[in-house]
């Protein structure tokens, strides 16, 4: 167990040391940070393109079904980068929408996992390099890596329902997914310096 443990935290120094070239060329761009950011937050999916102003992307989930819900989130990066603010407004059909506030510190990233197939994530077993060809599935985690606050707009509830994540999902199952989540954790290693890429 030691010798596979000591193999994955290897290939994950290996990788952040193969994104440092690149990262140390230039600094990302706000729009790459935005990008990182709604990538690790599953908003980039299936192509999505947000529209975009010179301070936040703005993602829909409008379906043509209209007994579907609708949600629209809007994604900002803050003063400090590596942090980012997402509003986020889900309606369902004849109900008032429920608002959900959230920041994310991708700096907060102290262990990143990577599985080759959905089973062995849910098993959380049989973990693989995070660069390795086989990998499908990584999972970053650090304690209050996503907080949110959520209330409903309709006046009725109470105090503000308020939780923080300790795990980011990146799925990796095609190429094109592969290519946003490497340019996601160039960032987080070189540009964040996330904790968990610093590891030898």
């Amino acid at each position: 167990m030691r010798a596979r443990t000591r193999t994955i935290v290897l290939g994950v120094a290996l990788a952040a040391a193969c994104f440092a070239p690149a990262a140390a060329q230039d600094a990302p761009t706000d729009a790459e940070m935005r990008e990182a950011h709604a990538v690790l937050l599953g908003l980039a999916q299936d192509g999505a393109v947000p529209e975009r102003d010179d301070s936040a992307d703005i993602y829909y989930s409008i379906v043509d079904n209209p007994n579907a819900p609708r949600l629209v989130t809007r994604l900002e990066v803050s003063g400090a980068p590596c942090r980012a603010r997402t509003t986020s407004a889900l309606q369902f059909p004849d109900q008032w929408a429920s608002l959900t506030l959230g920041i994310v510190d991708l700096s907060r990233v102290t262990a990143v996992t990577a599985y080759a197939s959905v089973d062995d994530m849910i098993a959380e077993g049989n973990p693989v390099a995070f660069d390795a060809p086989e990998a499908q599935q990584i999972v970053l985690t650090g304690k209050g890596l996503l907080c949110t606050s959520r209330m409903s707009l309709s006046g009725e509830s109470g105090a503000p329902d308020d939780m923080c994540a300790d795990r980011l999902d990146l799925p990796m199952m095609d190429e094109e997914q592969k290519a946003r989540a490497k340019r996601a954790l160039a960032i987080v290693a070189d540009f964040c310096k996330a904790p968990a890429f610093g590891k030898k």
